[in-house]
């Protein structure tokens, strides 16, 4: 039988001709839902990993750039109080402990953590601190030197924190420091050179911590000593009381009697000999029946 275009013979039911070619043709199936849904899931999140990846760049550069070309102008500076702190007195009962025995104790070497400048034509006598900061490869370092200066134009203030319990009597020393391998004192002298000792009527505590506490030097009380400063030796007062944990400040200036006097050294109390001014401080047996 002809047949037409429109029309296809179908096979036979039960054919095992028609069941052979079912068997033989191979399957062929398209991806699965599920199988599409988790490309899709993936390729969004690769999207926006990328699109975070450059917000994230994005925003370094910016930040970088501007600390490079807007540096900021905040400075750290310390705390600063506008009163004045309260030391707790770390001695307190001592002298009932130790009002039996019969312990000496070395002298302690005393050196100034203040000195401090000012000009003797200001009559506010402002204050100013001297410093020996050089720059290295970390930025500009600043070493524990201090600078003593004493001529007719020109005065130092230093206040010394009394040490330790028991160690009262004191005296002051003034000794020309030598140079070492890691420090030069850059000693200039004119001498010898008479140096006027004042005690300052300051009992507190001057620090850069304190408001104000370093911005004017304190009036002068009474004359401690007067000092020789000189290449042929040492110099030193005589014994005055220097009460344990309070502070004695002193101002050193040129003496009236000594003509062409110029005092300039800077001083590290790590340095070895043992140079500069200082106090020593000698033990005291600590008054019976009393505390602290």
């Amino acid at each position: 039988m002809r047949q037409s275009s429109e029309y296809i013979a179908l096979p036979a039911r039960n054919s095992s001709e028609d069941l052979l070619e079912a068997t033989d043709r191979p399957r062929t199936r398209g991806p699965s839902a599920r199988a599409r849904y988790e490309s899709g899931s993936n390729d969004r999140l690769v999207f926006w990993a990328a699109i975070g990846v450059a917000c994230s760049t994005a925003f370094s550069a910016i930040l970088f750039l501007t600390s490079v070309f807007y540096p900021p102008d905040v400075v750290a500076s310390p705390r600063v109080t506008s009163g004045i702190p309260h030391r707790p007195n770390p001695y307190r009962y001592l002298d009932g402990i130790l009002a039996n025995t019969t312990q000496k104790f070395d002298p302690i070497t005393n050196f100034p953590p203040v000195v401090l400048q000012l000009n003797n034509t200001d009559a506010s006598r402002r204050m100013r601190e001297d410093e020996r900061g050089r720059a290295t490869e970390f930025g500009t370092v600043y070493p524990d030197d201090r600078h003593i200066l004493v001529t007719d134009k020109v005065s130092t203030v230093v206040q010394f924190r009394n040490l330790d319990y028991a160690m009262e009597r004191c005296v002051l020393n003034i000794v020309l420091p030598q140079p070492s391998e890691h420090f030069d004192p850059a000693v200039k002298l004119s001498d010898p050179s008479l140096v006027d000792v004042w005690l300052l009527d300051a009992p507190t505590e001057l620090s850069r911590y304190i408001s104000g506490s370093m911005d004017y030097a304190p009036k002068r009380r009474e004359l401690l000593t007067t000092l020789t400063s000189s290449y042929a030796g040492p110099s030193h007062s005589s014994e005055f009381h220097c009460t344990s944990g309070m502070f004695t400040t002193l101002e050193l200036t040129c003496s009236p009697t000594s003509s062409g006097c110029s005092v300039d050294f800077w001083q590290d109390q790590r340095a070895k000999p043992v140079g500069g001014l200082h106090i020593v401080q000698h033990p005291t047996p600590p008054p019976a029946g009393s505390h602290v």
